[in-house]
């Protein structure tokens, strides 16, 4: 049987597009060139938008609820503690099935659930508690989708390909996370938050139908796997223990996202400090991805040699952008400064996944995005550890503390773990 155009066959086919950028094709979007690459990316930014008009929407809605920066933390743990209890299981999962259906899956799944909240809200029966299962299960979506679709973009591209279409892929993730603050708040300023929801279960529905339009075929069947499920896990977690270059990655992703990231859920908290509402509220949290998305743009067009020292710096600069904007005392001051820390975020998850996946083998590669999945899930513990301290502290000295706690441990990783500067 041949595969379609875009399938996965077709990816390691030294004679196609892969390996070079076709007349008239920028290098800065090279890997649109590959067939069913353009309908993943655009199912990608959809996604993006859609999870960060969640992580805004929860956050906002308790804030305006209880006043609790504790409680807003908490929404911001929910959505990030299926990654880490669950990125080994995704990254099993993503090597095992077809990673195709098990996003499609994950979509129709959350598209039912965002549908079922709208209509709870129109019915006037919407309760905060309910707030935290529904960001959960986004949470989980998230799992599903960070371990399958950048593994998946991996193989359609080729590894010729892939710093350029990660980089592309880190991009929808920036892009969403500016639009999608950006669009949440406007839509509950001005259109409800029952329409939100609504919103959110309909962009879900394009997402799945742009899976299918891509055409990619399905994953070749597997012969029997000589291991267990658990034996496999065991193998992940070995990982650890043997591979210097991963160690470093996921090193500096703990120390990215307990202190640097556990900010994102309290941008209504400062936002209403400075005396701005809902749709301001929501530019103020797109800054750090307009700022990311600039940057992305700039590491898809150069392609940087260097990237280790690009992943490193990138994390500095941000929390430095961070401790900065937590001192504004203005609106206009803060939003220029949270915007130049989003640049820095960029060169830290533009490098994170191509990074990563080229420290690994075919065979291990969606338990190594396990592994960063639940790095990244360290970020509940910075949530509630910031909330608490902004509790007590207060949350611009809470998270300028965070900040320098940061800058500390990046210097002994540096200091320690020299091979993060040296990765290209």
């Amino acid at each position: 049987m041949t595969a379609p155009s875009g399938s996965r066959d077709d990816a390691t086919d030294a004679g196609t597009t892969r390996g070079r950028t076709p007349p008239g094709v920028s290098r800065t979007f090279a890997a649109l060139s590959v067939p069913g690459f353009a309908n993943l990316w655009a199912s990608g930014w959809i996604w993006n938008i859609t999870r960060w008009m969640c992580l805004f929407l929860g956050s906002y809605l308790v804030n305006e609820r209880t006043g609790s920066p504790l409680l807003v933390q908490l929404i911001g743990a929910s959505f990030f503690f299926p990654m880490f209890v669950g990125g080994v299981i995704g990254g099993v999962i993503s090597d095992r099935l077809d990673r195709v259906r098990v996003i499609m899956t994950s979509l129709a799944s959350l598209a039912v659930l965002a549908i079922v909240m709208s209509v709870i809200v129109a019915t006037g029966n919407l309760a905060t508690w309910m707030l935290y299962p529904f960001i959960l299960a986004v949470g989980i979506g998230g799992v599903i989708d960070f371990t399958s679709r950048r593994t998946l973009i991996y193989e359609v591209v080729g590894p010729q390909r892939a710093t350029n279409a990660l980089a592309l892929e880190s991009m929808a993730l920036s892009g969403g996370n500016m639009f999608g603050a950006l669009l949440g708040g406007a839509i509950i300023q001005y259109l409800g938050i029952g329409a939100t929801f609504l919103i959110v279960g309909i962009a879900y529905c394009g997402a799945f139908l742009l899976m299918i339009a891509a055409r990619i075929a399905p994953r070749a069947p597997a012969p029997p796997s000589p291991t267990s499920a658990i034996a496999d896990l065991r193998a992940g977690f070995s990982l650890l223990g043997t591979n210097a270059p991963l160690v470093s990655i996921l090193a500096v992703t703990v120390i990215f996202n307990l202190f640097y990231f556990a900010f994102v859920p309290l941008v209504p908290v400062f936002a209403e400090q400075l005396e701005v509402g809902a749709f301001l509220a929501g530019l103020l949290a797109s800054a750090p991805g307009t700022g990311m998305l600039l940057g992305t743009l700039l590491v898809a067009s150069s392609t940087p040699a260097h990237r280790g020292k690009v992943f490193v710096a990138g994390t500095v600069l941000a929390f430095a952008g961070l401790f900065l904007f937590a001192a504004a005392p203005w609106y206009i001051l803060a939003l220029g400064i949270i915007f130049a820390a989003g640049i820095g975020q960029a060169g830290f998850a533009t490098m994170q996944a191509v990074l990563t996946m080229d420290a690994a083998d075919d065979e291990t590669r969606g338990r190594a995005m396990g592994l960063l999945s639940m790095a990244i899930g360290s970020l509940p513990i910075g949530m509630l550890i910031l909330g608490g301290s902004a509790a007590m502290l207060g949350p611009a000295t809470a998270v300028m503390v965070s900040c320098i706690v940061g800058l500390a441990a990046m210097a002994l990783v540096v200091r320690w773990r020299p091979e993060s500067l040296k990765m290209r």
